[in-house]
């Protein structure tokens, strides 16, 4: 078992794999699939594309988080290869492109956005070290992949999009949670958006994230694109807002936040989505 424990942590799957692979099958569901094929090449492109851009971030910060005590990084510690890890990042890789053969358009047209933002996260440009744009791309290509699940079967629609608004600012408001967690570890090798604007107001713009998702889901309910019924979670949305606000009050560091959040939110998710089923489709 300890041989196969460096790539499971090289993967980290159970971080991001429910959530992705969540937000496929919301857009599909949202859509109205008809044939099961295109969502099983899409949920294999997200979790095969997920997982390269992973890789490909552990390759990129081997160094950097060598320098950290008890690097989770495998390959900062030494369990792994740079070759093993670039080599399975080819794998994925190639997986990824071959799975989009089951998808089509027009879903298919958005996977070049997904690739140059997630990939390019880490590599070329680096968005994760520039302030701002760390924070939209985090929230982009999970909102894309909702945006490819509610295109598998039909044109999107207003009500894709406002779907896909709300993943979005969930997410990004995760990628501010993660740059606060990061910040020491960041500082002096590049400039996010938790660095320059320091914890209290990383929090506040995390909770102003959180404020317009809640927003845009209440947008949807109204505006008939969700059973009128799913406005029952909307008092979930503080099971999210207070985690937050104890990180700005101090009161808990981001790591156990995240952790907090993680879970609340897949919970929300998987409770949207069982309700939708059971009050299927509006219209």
């Amino acid at each position: 078992m300890s041989a196969v424990r460096p790539w499971v942590s090289l993967l980290r799957f159970e971080e991001y794999g429910p959530p992705f692979l969540l937000c496929g099958v919301a857009g599909a569901l949202f859509a109205g699939l008809g044939s099961p094929v295109p969502l099983v090449g899409l949920l294999c492109f997200i979790g095969t594309f997920s997982a390269s851009a992973f890789v490909l971030n552990d390759i990129a910060d081997w160094k950097d988080d060598s320098s950290g005590p008890s690097p989770r990084n495998p390959i900062a510690r030494g369990a792994l290869s740079r070759s093993s890890a670039a080599a399975l990042f080819l794998v994925l890789a190639a997986v990824s492109l071959g799975s989009l053969a089951l998808v089509g358009p027009p879903a298919l047209y958005a996977a070049p956005f997904v690739y140059a933002l997630y990939w390019g996260y880490s590599w070329g440009p680096q968005f994760k070290a520039r302030a701002g744009v760390d924070v939209v791309v985090h929230g982009a290509v999970p909102g894309l992949f909702v945006f490819m699940g509610g295109a598998l079967s039909a044109s999107p629609t207003a009500g894709t999009a406002l779907l896909s608004g709300v993943v979005f600012c969930m997410a990004a408001m995760s990628g501010v949670l993660q740059g606060v967690r990061d910040m020491g570890k960041d500082a002096g090798s590049r400039r996010t958006t938790a660095l320059a604007l320091g914890q209290g107001r990383s929090a506040d713009l995390a909770l102003l994230l959180v404020g317009s998702g809640v927003a845009l889901y209440v947008a949807a309910v109204a505006g008939g694109y969700l059973p009128p019924g799913m406005a029952v979670l909307l008092p979930g949305a503080w099971f999210l807002v207070s985690p937050l606000l104890r990180l700005r009050a101090g009161d808990e560091g981001a790591g156990e936040v995240i952790r907090m959040m993680r879970f609340r939110g897949l919970l929300l998710a998987l409770g949207a989505v069982t309700l939708y089923v059971l009050w299927a489709r509006p219209g």
